[in-house]
């Protein structure tokens, strides 16, 4: 199924103090591309994503550095992602801005997907993008590595990162900024963070906030395609989750199709009614366990679940622990 994919505008803003910072007018560049001068000025507009590689083409081409993703990945700050970014600044820990990113990384970009997962080796954000230019992918990278300084501390750092991407000309000055193992050359795109560097409580955290900012993401998920059926969905169950069961009847109605056309379309994208609601539980649980105001009995309600049994038994599930040890572990 084809599909258009595109990156939040807010975006090229970061650009800009690249380009800025060499002494090149970012305006012209823009307004080269057919955009306006100023594009992140608009906090709703979105850019294609064949406009987007151009751009990165062209600040590599303008700056004669072939590692301009990167440096440009350096100059990125949470407030470039919109309401993501205001979520990820109020954040409790690192591990749950994490989670935020993944959950709402389509308000960002349609051009990629993130995962997060855990394992005895660590926490592992790992990156899929669609077949393009590297240099958008190397600036998630050292982004991501800089939006969590900016959250935590100066020295965080990561356990270890791969890149499917040939080691680069900078490599030496990336090892000094990553400063942990980075392989080259790798199968997969991924950032492994140790679980203690993840849970560790950050100093300023504001839940209101937070909760706010997923508001307006969910919003404008829900706004940004109309044709965008999992994006729709997902907003549609978890407003119905604390109303109970959300039922494939009372989604359809409220995306305005049938329950065979909402099946048939989740079928599309590899999912089933089920599975999406599911994931969207498991995503949603682990962030209100880390929410002390709210009780377990809470979040079984917040979850549409009948019973606190009935959440225990699917969060065992999720996570092979049950509800209240993984608060115990992840509030210390």
């Amino acid at each position: 199924m084809s599909r258009s994919f595109t990156s939040i505008a807010t975006l090229t803003e970061v650009l800009a103090r690249t380009l800025e910072s060499y002494q090149i007018d970012s305006r012209e560049v823009f307004e080269s591309m057919g955009l306006s001068a100023e594009p992140y000025k608009n906090p709703d507009a979105r850019i294609g994503k064949e406009t987007m590689e151009e751009l990165w083409l062209e600040g590599e081409r303008l700056t004669g550095n072939p590692c301009f993703g990167f440096e440009t990945g350096l100059n990125f700050h949470a407030t470039n992602i919109h309401a993501v970014g205001y979520a990820w600044l109020a954040s409790s820990t690192i591990r749950e801005a994490l989670e935020r990113l993944v959950r709402y990384q389509h308000l960002i970009s349609t051009a990629a997907e993130m995962d997060l997962m855990e394992d005895a080796n660590g926490v592992h954000l790992q990156i899929d993008p669609s077949p393009g230019i590297d240099l958008g992918d190397d600036a998630s990278f050292t982004a991501i590595i800089t939006m969590c300084r900016d959250l935590s501390h100066a020295e965080f750092r990561a356990q270890s990162i791969h890149m499917m991407r040939p080691e680069p000309p900078c490599s030496r000055k990336l090892a000094e900024f990553f400063n942990c193992p980075v392989e080259y050359n790798a199968n997969l795109d991924k950032v492994t963070f140790s679980m203690e560097s993840v849970d560790e409580p950050l100093t300023r955290p504001n839940p209101a906030l937070a909760q706010a900012s997923e508001e307006v993401a969910r919003e404008y998920l829900a706004n940004m395609d109309k044709k965008d059926v999992v994006a729709r969905a997902r907003v549609a169950i978890i407003d119905q989750l604390p109303d109970g069961e959300p039922s494939r009847r009372g989604i359809a109605g409220e995306l305005a199709m049938s329950e065979r056309t909402l099946a048939r379309r989740l079928s599309d994208r590899d999912y089933t009614f089920s599975s999406l609601v599911d994931e969207v539980r498991g995503q949603l649980a682990k962030e209100y366990l880390r929410q002390s105001r709210f009780s377990v009995t809470d979040v079984a309600f917040l979850l549409g679940f009948s019973d606190q049994s009935n959440f225990a038994r699917a969060f065992k599930r999720w996570t092979d622990e049950s509800p209240t040890d993984f608060r115990s572990r992840t509030l210390q």
